[in-house]
């Protein structure tokens, strides 16, 4: 074994699966002269480093460190702005270039012709699995925002179903054309659970909750709001879609279709996880008369009293609230979402046909992510028509 530090490197850092990549040599640090650079902290491995320096466009080369000293993950992912010039043996580090970039021209075409909806719902003809209204919850002055405003200006995401509107503690013009609606509460979260996933029930069930004897603080969820607004009463699905989530409007109607009659449809076999969350109109309705069970019409009573939401995460009490308290019915879609905590590890590379895949913080590499899976469907399908 070499020592590198206080690593002991012994076993191969290439991955045990077949690669993605490009090119990648172990042991190696490309050098690069001078130029764009940028580092990105806890990725695990190598291959997810070349998939965001494939995300990147300005990524030319890219080197990986197994043990960068970081607290948790310890490993860092360095993108490279110019091809190498040279070669430096170092312990402990996979360097290489990242592959091709299928173009992101064919995924705009193909949502300009698909998007049929607005704010205000208007749908022209009844669409396969009934009509979607789809919405995210936004974090303000945050990189949700520039997400947001680069789906709307592409026609995607949430922006390709058949009605959209952008929640947020605060009233905000988050791009030309969309502004939030307000849900008064505050977006703060703590992180834990099995997964270290938020712990955000309160967000979205409406909570009293003193931080003092005199001061109230009514935390309003986004749920309540969704159905104060009748979202429920005009569409068939109902789907929250985090900003980060990649998100293909247009293959959740033929997934709504299949599951036509149920409650809602969970995405992993885990459990409901929070990325994307698809409700049928009838779980809305089942939880509106929950709320109007409430001494103030502000909590959905019997979830609150029958379950411990305090330590759950948002994903986790609705699921639980729905069909334990309600007995609403649920059906598991896999193909709903392709993210790390549900058994898709190459979740980074998107190169299949799920609805969403998660998470991805930055616009450039979401757009990648987009172009991707859009490449890897039309090969499949030019393969089968061959």
């Amino acid at each position: 074994s070499l020592p590198v530090g206080g690593l002991q490197v012994k076993d191969s850092l290439l991955p045990s699966f077949p690669s993605q990549c490009g090119k990648m040599e172990e042991n190696v640090e490309y050098q690069v002269e001078g130029g764009w650079y940028m580092s990105l902290d806890h990725i695990p491995d190598p291959e997810m480093c070349c998939a965001m320096c494939q995300g990147v466009v300005q990524c030319k080369a890219w080197t990986w460190v197994k043990d960068a000293g970081l607290d948790g993950c310890p490993s860092q992912c360095w993108l490279k702005g110019g091809l190498p010039t040279g070669k430096q043996s170092k312990p402990g580090l996979v360097s290489g270039l990242p592959p091709d970039r299928p173009s992101f021209l064919a995924v705009v075409a193909s949502s300009a012709a698909s998007a049929s909806g607005d704010a205000a719902g208007a749908v022209a003809a009844e669409p396969l699995g009934g009509s979607m209204f789809c919405f995210s919850l936004m974090v303000p002055h945050s990189y949700e925002q520039e997400l947001l405003e680069f789906q709307h200006k592409e026609r995607i995401s949430i922006f390709g179903c058949d009605a959209w509107d952008v929640y947020s503690n605060i009233s905000l013009s988050v791009c030309p054309g969309v502004r939030t609606t307000v849900v008064p509460t505050d977006l703060t979260v703590k992180f834990g659970g099995d997964s270290y996933t938020a712990l955000n029930s309160w967000i979205f069930i409406a909570v009293l909750h003193n931080f003092s004897s005199t001061e109230p603080y009514l935390f309003f969820e986004v749920w309540k709001r969704v159905i104060d607004d009748g979202r429920h009463k005009k569409h068939n699905w109902i789907a929250k879609v985090d900003p980060d989530a990649v998100f293909f409007p247009e293959r959740l109607r033929p997934v709504a279709a299949a599951h036509a009659g149920v409650g809602y449809i969970s995405n992993c076999k885990y459990g409901l996880h929070g990325p994307i969350e698809v409700l049928s109109d009838q779980a809305l309705y089942v939880l509106e008369a929950d709320y109007k069970a409430s001494f103030d019409g502000k909590a959905p009573k019997q979830c609150v009293e029958q379950l411990h939401f305090g330590l759950w995460g948002e994903d986790f009490f609705l699921s639980r609230c729905l069909w334990q308290v309600h007995n609403v019915t649920r059906e598991t879609a896999p193909s709903l979402m392709c993210e790390a905590h549900c058994d898709c590890p190459d979740w980074y590379w998107c190169g299949g046909d799920a609805v969403t895949y998660h998470p991805f913080k930055r616009a450039d590499m979401y757009k990648q992510c987009m172009a991707n899976s859009f490449a890897a469907v039309a090969g499949k399908s030019a393969a089968v028509a061959a």
